[in-house]
C-alpha cells in the first residue's frame, strides 16, 4: 500500500490531463493552501447527498408534460431547509428538483405560492422572454399562481432556477427556494458516451451553499453590507460529506447556491499536496476545449464543470475537495452605514415584509463568524474504495462554440460602487419600471465593467444573454497569478458566462450579442435585469433594467 500510495503521489501531474499536454504543477501546497480541520470540526459528517429519481433534488424529465411547482415550507427535517419547490409527477414526489430538460423542448410549469409572501421563479441563465424570465417585474402573490409556457433554446449545460422577488430574494433563496437544471444535447451525450458517465454515479452534482446555525434567514446591517455568509458549507445539503470513489475519471458539476460567499475551489491529498484538474465548461455549457486547472473562483450563482481523473489513485487513498486561503477584499463598513442605509420599501412594491426576528450584530462578533469569507476550509472528502479499470481519454474538442464577433461593437461603460449607504451601478440604484440601460435588438456591444477600488467583488449577472469575458484588466495579485492569457482571463471566464466576478479596482470588458428570436413571445421591447449576485447586495438595489428595444 506505501509503495502504491508514493507512486500515486508522483503521478499527480498528469491527474485530469488526459488528452493534454503534460503540465507542470505544485509539488508543495500552494501558499493559499492551508489544511484545516475538515469541516472545521475533524468530523467526516455524512455520506453525500446524491439526488435519485424522485424526491429531494431528485431528476425530473417532464418531456413536454405541464407540471405545478408549489412553493410552500416544509419540515426541515432531515432537510436543513425551511421553504421548498414540491412537485408531484407521474405518481412521484420532488422536492426542488433537478429539471432534466433538452433543447427545443416545450416547458409547462405554474408556480403555486404558498410561502406567505410575493415570489417569483427566474430561470438563471436561459434565453427567455421578459414573460417567462422571473425578473421580478412581474409577481405572484401569496395564494395566487403564476403559469410559465417557454421553449428551451440554450445549449448543454448546468443551469438553475431560484426566487427573484425584489427585496425578498436573498431569504427565499437561502430558506431553500432553489434547484438545478440540466439541459442535454448532442454534445453531452457524446462527451457522456467518450467517458463513460453516469449522472448519480460518476457524474455528480456539487451544490455548494453556507448556513448559520440554529435560526432563520436575519441579516444585520453588516450582512446588508458585505453579504449574508454562514459558518458552515453544505453540499447537496450534506454537512461535512465524503463520498466513496473508485479508480477512474469522475464529473463534478459544481453550483453556488450561496447568498454571497466565493470560494476559492482545489483538491488536494491527505498530505497537502494540490491536485489538478481538467475544467470542462462553466456556466453556459460546455468549453470548446477542455482546460488544465490548479484552483478556480466561485462566485455566487456561477458554475463549474470539472472531471478529476483518479484512475493512477490507490485503493486507501483521501482526497479533499477545499475552499483555499484568499483575501475576500471586503469594504471596511462606513460606521454612518446603518443610519444611511434606506431599507427597501417593501409596501411599495406590494410585498408582505419578509419575516424575521432578532437583529444579530456579526459585525461586532467578525463577519462570517467561524468561517469568515476567504478562510481555508476542506469541504468534501473523497475515499478511494474501489479499483477500476479505465482507459477513457478526455475529448481534445468538446464543442465547436464560437466566440461572439465585436467588430462594430459599441461599448458601454459601467461603473460598480458605494454611495450614500447602498451599492451602485453608474450611481443608480433599481427602480421598478425604470430601465436605464437600453440596447438594439440584434445588436453587439461590449460593456466596460468597472470596479472602483474602495469597493469589494461582485458577481454581476445578466438576464436574458450570455456574453464572451474579452479581457480582463488591473486585477488583484490573487486573480492575476491564476491568468492564463495575454487578456488577463482565468480559465473560469473562457466560453459562455452568465455571471462574472469583478474585483475591487478590476475593470472586466465582456462582450454580448443581444440577438434575440423570432418567436411571437419576444415580440416587441424586452425587459431583462443586470444585477450583482451577491443576493444583499440585488435586494439593496445593486440592479438595472435593461430594454432590448
Amino acid at each position: 500500500m506505501a509503495t502504491r500510495r508514493r507512486d500515486f503521489l508522483r503521478s499527480l501531474g498528469a491527474l485530469g490531463l488526459l488528452a493534454l499536454p503534460r503540465a507542470t504543477w505544485p509539488q508543495e501546497p500552494p501558499k493559499n493552501l492551508q489544511i484545516d480541520p475538515f469541516c472545521g470540526t475533524g468530523d467526516a459528517g455524512s455520506p453525500l447527498f446524491i439526488p435519485g429519481a424522485s424526491g429531494p433534488l431528485g431528476r425530473l424529465a417532464p418531456r413536454g408534460v405541464p407540471f405545478t411547482m408549489r412553493a410552500a415550507p416544509t419540515d426541515p427535517s432531515p432537510r436543513p431547509w425551511s421553504l421548498a419547490y414540491q412537485v408531484e409527477l407521474g405518481g412521484q414526489r420532488f422536492v426542488d428538483p433537478t429539471l432534466v430538460l433538452s433543447p427545443g423542448e416545450r416547458v409547462r410549469i405554474t408556480l403555486d405560492n404558498a410561502i406567505g409572501e410575493p415570489t417569483i421563479v427566474h430561470w438563471h441563465g436561459f434565453t427567455i422572454d421578459t414573460r417567462n424570465d422571473g425578473g421580478g417585474t412581474i409577481l405572484a402573490q401569496p395564494g395566487e399562481h403564476y403559469a410559465y409556457d417557454f421553449e428551451v433554446r440554450n445549449r448543454g449545460g448546468l443551469y438553475w432556477y431560484h426566487p427573484h422577488p425584489h427585496g425578498l430574494t436573498a431569504g427565499q433563496a437561502y430558506r431553500g427556494l432553489f434547484g438545478l437544471i440540466e439541459i442535454e444535447d448532442a454534445d453531452e451525450r457524446a462527451l457522456r458516451t467518450a467517458l463513460d458517465l453516469t449522472p448519480g454515479k460518476t457524474e455528480i452534482p456539487l451544490m455548494l451553499q453556507d448556513r448559520r446555525a440554529g435560526g432563520d434567514y436575519t441579516p444585520s446591517d453588516a450582512d446588508r453590507m458585505h453579504g449574508f455568509v454562514g459558518d458552515s458549507v453544505l453540499i447537496n445539503g450534506t454537512a461535512c460529506p465524503h463520498l466513496d470513489v473508485a479508480t477512474r475519471l469522475y464529473r463534478f458539476r459544481v453550483l453556488n447556491a450561496s447568498d454571497a460567499r466565493t470560494y476559492r475551489l482545489g483538491f488536494r491529498t491527505a498530505a497537502g499536496r494540490s491536485v489538478p484538474f481538467t475544467l470542462i465548461g462553466n456556466d453556459g455549457g460546455l468549453l470548446p476545449k477542455p482546460q488544465p486547472c490548479a484552483e478556480a473562483f466561485l462566485a455566487s450563482a456561477e458554475r463549474l464543470d470539472l472531471l478529476l481523473d483518479l484512475s493512477t489513485a490507490a485503493v486507501g487513498d483521501t482526497l479533499y475537495l477545499d475552499t483555499r486561503t484568499f483575501d475576500p477584499m471586503h469594504m471596511e463598513m462606513p460606521a454612518a452605514t446603518a443610519k444611511e442605509a434606506a431599507p427597501v420599501d417593501h409596501a411599495a412594491m406590494g410585498h408582505a415584509m419578509p419575516q424575521g426576528a432578532a437583529h444579530v450584530d456579526h459585525a461586532a462578533m467578525g463577519h462570517g463568524g467561524a468561517f469568515p469569507e476567504g478562510a481555508a476550509r476542506a469541504l468534501l472528502e473523497l475515499r478511494v474504495r474501489r479499483r477500476e479499470s479505465y482507459a477513457a481519454r478526455v475529448p481534445a474538442r468538446l464543442s465547436n462554440l464560437e466566440p461572439i464577433d465585436v467588430a462594430g461593437a459599441s461599448e458601454r461603460p459601467l461603473r460598480l460602487g458605494f454611495a450614500k449607504g447602498r451599492w451602485r451601478i453608474n450611481d443608480r440604484v433599481f427602480v421598478m419600471g425604470e430601465t436605464p440601460i437600453e440596447v438594439k435588438r440584434g445588436t453587439v456591444e461590449t460593456w466596460l465593467i468597472r470596479n472602483y477600488f474602495n469597493s469589494m467583488p461582485h458577481a454581476m449577472h445578466l438576464h436574458g444573454f450570455h456574453f464572451d469575458v474579452l479581457e480582463r484588466q488591473t486585477s488583484p495579485d490573487q486573480i492575476a497569478a491564476l491568468k492564463i492569457d495575454d487578456h488577463g482571463r482565468l480559465a473560469t471566464d473562457l466560453g459562455r458566462k452568465d455571471t462574472v466576478l469583478v474585483w475591487p479596482g478590476e475593470t472586466v470588458r465582456v462582450a454580448i450579442d443581444f440577438s434575440l428570436p423570432a418567436a411571437a413571445s419576444f415580440a416587441g421591447d424586452q425587459v431583462y435585469m443586470f444585477h450583482c449576485h451577491n443576493l444583499e447586495h440585488e435586494d439593496g438595489g445593486m440592479m438595472l433594467g435593461v430594454r432590448v428595444v
